[in-house]
C-alpha cells in the first residue's frame, strides 16, 4: 500500500475516536501497522490534522542555467574529468552532481575498445 490519503487517515481516525474499535483493531482495518495509525493519531491531536506532508526531492544542484554552461565546457574540452568540469563551471557542488547533470543532458561514459571504462594509463 502507497501513502495514505488524507481521507482514509481522517475516516481511521474518526472511526478511533467513536469508539469503533482499539487502535491495533483500527489499524487492521485500514491496513496500516499500529505505530502509523498511532503517529497519525499523534499528529491529529498535536496540529489537527493528519494528512501526509509534503514529499519531495532536492533541486538539482546544477541548475539550467549552468547545464547549457556544463554542456558547452563539455563541447570544448571532451576529455576533462567530473573534478574539472565542476571546477571550471564554478560553483560549489560535488562531483556526483556534474555527473547526475551530464547524464540528463544525455552525456555517457566514455567507453574503451575492450568495453571498460576508459582510463588514464598508470592508475
Amino acid at each position: 500500500m502507497g501513502i495514505a490519503s488524507s481521507a482514509v487517515r481522517a475516516r481511521a481516525i474518526a472511526a478511533y475516536e467513536a469508539g469503533n474499535g482499539t487502535q491495533a483493531e483500527i489499524a487492521r482495518f485500514y491496513g496500516v501497522d499500529i505505530s502509523t495509525f498511532q503517529r497519525w493519531l499523534q499528529r491529529h491531536r498535536r496540529t489537527g490534522v493528519a494528512s501526509p506532508l509534503p514529499r519531495g526531492h532536492n533541486p538539482p544542484a546544477v541548475d539550467k542555467e549552468h547545464a547549457l554552461r556544463l554542456e558547452a565546457l563539455v563541447r570544448e574540452n571532451p576529455d576533462a574529468t567530473l573534478a574539472q568540469l565542476r571546477e571550471r563551471l564554478g560553483i560549489s557542488c560535488s562531483v556526483v552532481a556534474v555527473h547526475n547533470a551530464l547524464r540528463r543532458l544525455g552525456y555517457r561514459y566514455k567507453k574503451n575498445a575492450s568495453g571498460g571504462r576508459a582510463r588514464t594509463r598508470g592508475c
